[in-house]
């Protein structure tokens, strides 16, 4: 038995011992309105599960010890990755916590654990999609506000209560009133004013013209609502959740298993989806939060009799849409595109990738001939399955000034021309006629920067400790500063600046209702052996990926105990198009080469090439094992499944080998790694849209005659 096992099996006897000894104890109730509450309180301890304080060390020994041991449980699940963690891991650390709960002796321990387990049931519920759990969950908060009034934990519940509803759950009615609660509970606080704020806007929302439920339930139907399941092959519609933008927005069925579904229009911006096989008993009477009314105006759910569930949604100036099914957790998908945001290019690109879906039609052929020649420049590689190993030339003679800059680089100060795209004083080169002739891309306005994982999802964590989550993040942060000192006319957008999870749906979304021009999404590496290194770039492409590359996919979109969300089949509508028909032997090609159409397929692996290269070079330079070119290569993520923009995912490194992991704690091997991703969109950009690269250096001269 490893140390680690034979640990984890002291800790459970140990608990499991202390609970036969004493058994549950009774537990405090009481009226919360019967005590006076300090306002300092909320949000005063967050639940951290790092032990004991100060304040417990008066609460019985048996039942410190439990908490203990749940605690090291706790910990030890946080130690490991997301991807290694099993539901069982979760249930067990809840139990523990519970066990805690039921002695009842200390309140403050009582109130802390059902914070803790409350916490546990949110993240379980993030990564399995077991909307359940939410609701369970709330039960937790909702006790310790009930039955330990007086605790440090009060405050903290409420704001988790009126999170789960508003971020979560999406649900208009749950999320005001827990709003409200706040407001009551802490009526001079700061955190009550913000309540209120987001009171304004959901009040006006709750008396509009709407009254009725967006969830609508027929008598039939709301009988049977307290069976705890649906007939044998259905599945429970659990949740909808939207993420909507100005002329862009992407709603997400949850689903407790895969179904079918048929989908057409009805009018001109009405789209309905039928699930014969799924109801929507668990949502009767729920109202959803739209964030963003301008394009997508409505969302309605019904379910009639025993018909199935009918999903409709309304937006305005519908152009077309894709609706694709993932599972583990099983989901659908919807993309909605206003007529406001879709450039002609996009337009005929998703039209005629329905089409070839349509007619079954051979589309790696298409794609290979449509791919551009590539420069001659092939490092070492190790690595093969088909990867492009032949990259383009990326310069790398500036990157210890770009990296070092990280440091010197103070708000508001003028860029150095030495990293800029090109020197200031280099006069252009002449157009040539088939440079007259090429038509130019439109300059680039707005990149997404995607750092992978965050919050409980940890992602990869090496020997050392490292947690993907963390490096990514730092990396991506290094990269937006690199692009705003270099590209001061471009926008750069973070789907996420913090240490919090983001679905992946919704990283997706954020670049599309941002209409940006790039998605970089940034990862790290992980393999069995601790040997294993090198960078690699994907992109999505609807050729048929190799099993290895299956596998990185499958760690990045994993969720609970490796499980992975995959595609399940896909159909594309515009106005006027028949119904494509999906080959059920080839359900994720065909979701790929639906939703990838507006990803400009060609661009991407344009862009994973000079991202690579920059990488190998850049990396190389510094650390040649480290940057080992491992190619660039296509798998289904799910992160780039939708983008309408050239989309790439990096892998920078591997943090499961120990010495690449002691480089990657430094602040300057991650400049480097930053650097090294900067070169390859700056030349990406130099090549493609020599728009920004004009304006850089413009900017460059500019600062450099400027009068001192």
């Amino acid at each position: 038995m490893s140390m680690s096992r034979a640990r984890h099996y002291r800790l459970m006897v140990n608990v499991v011992l202390m609970a036969l000894l004493f058994g549950t104890s009774p537990r405090h109730t009481g009226d919360p309105r019967d005590h006076a509450f300090n306002p300092n309180l909320f949000g005063a301890n967050e639940a951290s599960g790092e032990g004991l304080d100060g304040e417990f060390l008066d609460a019985p020994p048996f039942q410190r010890d439990l908490f203990q041991a749940a605690t090291e449980l706790n910990r030890s699940l946080h130690e490991r990755s997301q991807q290694s963690r099993t539901a069982t891991d979760y249930r067990r650390t809840m139990d523990a916590y519970d066990k805690v709960t039921r002695m009842g002796a200390d309140e403050g321990l009582a109130a802390r654990s059902l914070a803790q387990g409350g916490d546990l049931m949110r993240e379980m519920a993030d990564a399995a999609g077991d909307y359940a759990l939410y609701n369970k969950a709330i039960e937790n908060f909702r006790r310790i506000v009930k039955q330990y009034p007086q605790s440090n934990y009060v405050g903290y519940s409420l704001i988790s209560i009126a999170q789960i509803y508003e971020q979560s759950l999406q649900d208009l009615d749950g999320a005001a009133s827990a709003y409200r609660d706040v407001v009551d509970y802490f009526p001079n606080s700061v955190l009550a004013r913000e309540a209120g704020a987001i009171l304004v806007r959901y009040e006006s929302e709750l008396s509009s013209s709407r009254y009725s439920p967006d969830v609508l339930v027929d008598d039939r139907s709301r009988t049977l609502a307290g069976r705890a399941e649906g007939a044998p092959g259905q599945a429970w519609l659990n949740n909808v959740r939207n993420f909507a933008g100005p002329d862009y927005a992407r709603v997400v069925i949850d689903l407790s298993d895969g179904t079918g579904f048929k989908s057409n229009r009805s009018g001109a911006n009405r789209i309905v989806i039928n699930m014969a096989a799924a109801v929507a008993r668990t949502l009767d009477g729920r109202r959803f939060i739209i964030r963003d009314s301008r394009f997508l105006k409505h969302i309605t759910v019904s379910e009639p009799g025993t018909n199935g569930a009918i999903i409709e949604l309304e937006a305005n100036g519908l152009a077309s849409y894709t609706a694709f099914e993932l599972s583990s957790p099983a989901r659908l998908v919807i993309d909605l595109h206003s007529t406001a945001g879709m450039t002609p290019e996009v337009e005929v690109a998703r039209a005629a990738a329905a089409r070839s879906v349509a007619r079954s039609e051979p589309v790696r052929e298409a794609i290979s001939a449509a791919a551009p020649e590539r420069p001659a420049y092939q490092p070492r590689s190790s690595s093969g399955g088909g990867a492009i190993l032949s990259l383009p030339d990326v310069d790398v003679s500036n990157l210890d000034k770009i990296a070092a800059s990280e440091s010197d680089h103070k708000p508001g100060a003028t860029p150095a021309a030495t990293v800029t795209i090109d020197s200031a004083s280099r006069p252009p080169a002449p157009a040539t006629a088939q440079d007259q002739r090429a038509p130019v891309d439109p300059p680039v306005r707005c990149i997404v920067i995607d750092p992978g994982h965050g919050g409980h999802d940890t992602g990869t964590i090496g020997e050392g400790g490292l947690k993907e989550k963390d490096l990514v993040l730092d990396v991506g942060r290094k990269l937006r500063d690199d692009i705003r000192r270099n590209f001061p006319g471009i926008e750069v957008v973070m789907t996420r600046d913090s240490d919090r999870f983001v679905a992946l749906e919704e990283r997706t979304a954020i670049a599309n209702a941002k209409r940006a021009d790039l998605f970089i999404s940034i990862h790290a590496n992980a393999a069995p052996t601790h040997v294993a290194s090198g960078v690699e770039t994907y992109f999505l492409s609807p050729d048929r990926a190799s099993a290895e590359d299956l596998k990185a996919a499958q760690r990045e979109n994993s969720t609970l105990g490796g499980e992975t969300p995959h595609a399940a089949g896909a159909v594309s509508r515009t106005p006027g198009q028949p119904t494509p028909a999906v080959d059920p032997g080839d359900k994720l090609r065909s979701v790929v080469a639906s939703v990838s159409a507006g990803n400009r397929i060609t661009e991407s692996r344009e862009l994973a090439s000079y991202i690579q290269s920059g990488l190998v070079r850049g990396i190389g330079s510094a650390a040649p094992r480290t940057a080992a070119n491992r190619g660039v290569k296509h798998a289904p993520f799910v992160v780039l499944l939708g983008a309408s923009m050239p989309s790439v995912l990096a892998e920078i490194s591997f943090v499961s080998n120990p010495r690449d992991e002691d480089l990657l704690r430094t602040d300057q091997f991650r400049g480097r790694i930053a650097a090294s991703l900067f070169a390859g969109l700056r030349a990406y950009l130099k090549k493609s849209h020599p728009a920004p690269a004009a304006s850089a250096n413009k900017s460059a001269a500019d600062s450099e005659h400027k009068p001192k």
